[in-house]
């Protein structure tokens, strides 16, 4: 029994009870039943549960004792830890078996006669699992490039929840979206919760097609231009046409423009005002009620968008623009 299935998931009696032992004199098991209001029955049966993790022990006098819980719950949490510690170099060496694995496994299908094909049409009910395999199993900058933010696979939930869990872990994530997106204010808030969470957005007036760009893996467009909630999606594998593919979105990234407005801009000036008056990193994150990576990843973009180098360059520009007193 472990720290985290047992002291972490004691349920409330439990911890009501091994509290009072703790505040209270040594007593009999009747004694601390009584004083709770408790049957014996009831009182026997959690003491037991202390007993097992030697939170608490029985003198020759029946009466209960609670250890000092510093070296008894320290002493399972040092037991705990140790067990992650060991679980996560085990995943770790999971992980980076993983490129291997997909090696092995793109061979054995062309060794069967079943090479990947060069493009394949995945139908609406499966474009969200399309998408976990592809961001799971991608490496590099995702590039999205959304005509608009009504249809396609985008405002799913699944999706949603999946692209915060891959910006969460610091993988980059660059959009470019229609500047009519501004216009509808429910849309607006989606696209300013996205760049709040670390996304990089630019506007165009005019985006010509829809398509994500994974990585090293390959490169989901829509099918056709219906305007359909749910489209069915292409997936090209191929390596020549994922290359034409971004250079399409690095050209279409130089020509639009971050937009300084609404809410994510009121977040970006509260960050470069930080960031002035000297505060930390981490102050900075506390202020504004951001990730600490998030944090950062704004300010690499902010440094991005605005063509410099160094921070103190970054707060000229932002002077300059207006931005700031």
């Amino acid at each position: 029994m472990n720290a985290q299935q047992s002291v972490g998931q004691l349920d409330d009696d439990t911890q009501v009870l091994f509290r009072h032992i703790l505040r209270g004199e040594p007593a009999t098991i009747e004694g601390h039943a009584a004083e709770l209001g408790w049957t014996r029955t009831k009182a026997a049966r959690h003491l037991a549960e202390l007993e097992a993790l030697r939170l608490i022990h029985l003198t020759e006098g029946a009466l209960v004792r609670a250890e000092d819980p510093r070296l008894t719950l320290g002493r399972l949490l040092d037991v705990e830890e140790a067990e992650l510690a060991e679980r996560r170099q085990e995943l770790l060496g999971v992980r980076q078996s993983i490129g291997t694995y997909e090696a092995d496994y793109q061979r054995g299908l062309q060794l069967g006669g079943n090479p990947t094909p060069a493009w394949q049409r995945i139908p609406a009910s499966e474009v969200p699992e399309a998408i976990e395999r592809l961001a799971r199993t991608s490496e590099g900058v995702l590039r999205q490039v959304a005509s608009t933010l009504a249809r396609g696979p985008g405002h799913l939930e699944r999706v949603k929840r999946l692209r915060a869990e891959v910006m969460a872990s610091g993988r980059e994530q660059q959009s470019i979206f229609p500047l009519s997106v501004l216009d509808d204010p429910s849309w607006r808030v989606l696209a300013e919760a996205r760049a709040l969470a670390g996304e990089r957005q630019r506007f165009l007036e005019d985006v010509p097609l829809d398509f994500i760009i994974f990585g090293d893996r390959g490169v989901l467009l829509s099918e056709d231009d219906d305007p359909v909630e749910a489209p069915d999606m292409l997936l090209v594998h191929s390596q020549n046409v994922r290359s034409t593919f971004v250079a399409l979105f690095e050209e279409l990234w130089r020509r639009a423009a971050p937009f300084h407005d609404g809410g994510a801009a009121a977040a970006d000036v509260r960050v470069l005002e930080l960031l002035g008056l000297g505060f930390k990193d981490e102050a900075i994150a506390r202020h504004v009620g951001l990730s600490l990576r998030t944090v950062r990843r704004r300010i690499a973009a902010l440094m991005d968008e605005h063509g410099v180098d160094t921070r103190f360059q970054l707060g000229m520009a932002a002077c300059r623009r207006g931005l700031l007193d």
